[in-house]
């Protein structure tokens, strides 16, 4: 079986029919981007991915270990279990303005790590001094890995006092924290100027480098040709057309897929 496995996915709101039957998969390791116009289901698929919309058809299995089956009733333990095998970055950065960039990254493990103390340490001294020491460990790994992609001297700044890049890098950082088995990215770059914008790119790039399984909706061409080791083109809530950035790019077999990628290149 594949890292991840999704079977005829189908999501609808209302009487609109978004997503229209999506059989997907990526292996370990792999990074996969995401193309498509406006409107052709490709956030409502990541966001279907991630469980923070439920899929009203299909299923989606991750790593061999989780299962998800839309006609099935989860616990919010279980949904919660499921959300953490998948890490997200949003588009708008989705920061805590009151928090610093340090405390963006760590604070959401604290709280995860509180759950589990809370479920097997018993209430006293014992709990107070797990607290504590997953306090100091948690930190620990917040600054590593703001040190990881550059932010090792704005640990302390407020994402107010941060570039659009460096706040979407503490993004990254945060979904990073959480171990996912899959790193998500909805749209990086799309409210940054070009050089902000190749600065989150080569972050991205990086963890290529390093491995990471990644699935990427994203705009950007250059990136989808030069740094996916395969692209996906969405168009009305279907793939129409996947393969390797040469196939899709210098050999689209899809129409649909040939027009969108002519009106990308008159539009760069």
């Amino acid at each position: 079986m594949a890292f991840l496995e999704v079977k005829n996915l189908k999501k609808r709101f209302g009487d609109v029919s978004v997503l229209h039957g999506i059989d997907f998969s990526m292996e370990k390791g792999e990074v996969v981007a995401i193309i498509g116009s406006s409107g052709g289901g490709k956030t409502t698929f990541l966001r279907c991915l991630n469980f923070l919309e439920r899929a009203n058809f299909g299923t989606i299995d991750i790593d061999g270990a989780f299962h998800f089956d839309a006609n099935v009733v989860y616990s919010n333990a279980q949904m919660r279990a499921m959300r953490l095998k998948m890490g997200l970055v949003f588009q708008s950065f989705n920061l805590f303005p009151q928090y610093t960039a340090l405390e963006n990254v760590y604070i959401p493990l604290q709280l995860r790590t509180k759950e589990k103390i809370r479920a097997n340490v018993p209430f006293g001294l014992k709990r107070r001094a797990a607290y504590a020491e997953a306090q100091k460990e948690n930190r620990k790994i917040a600054e590593n890995i703001l040190t990881e992609v550059g932010l090792a001297e704005k640990m302390g700044n407020y994402p107010c006092q941060l570039s659009g890049g460096q706040q979407q890098r503490v993004a990254i950082a945060r979904a990073l924290a959480q171990e996912p088995a899959i790193l998500c990215f909805d749209e990086p770059t799309s409210a940054l100027d070009p050089e902000l914008t190749g600065e989150v790119l080569r972050v991205i790039k990086e963890l290529k480098d390093q491995g990471r399984t990644m699935l990427v909706v994203t705009h950007e061409m250059d990136f989808a040709r030069n740094v996916a080791d395969r692209v996906v083109f969405f168009a009305d809530g279907m793939i129409e057309e996947q393969g390797t950035p040469s196939e899709i790019f210098n050999n689209p077999k899809s129409a649909k897929t040939a027009a969108f990628l002519n009106h990308s290149a008159v539009n760069l």
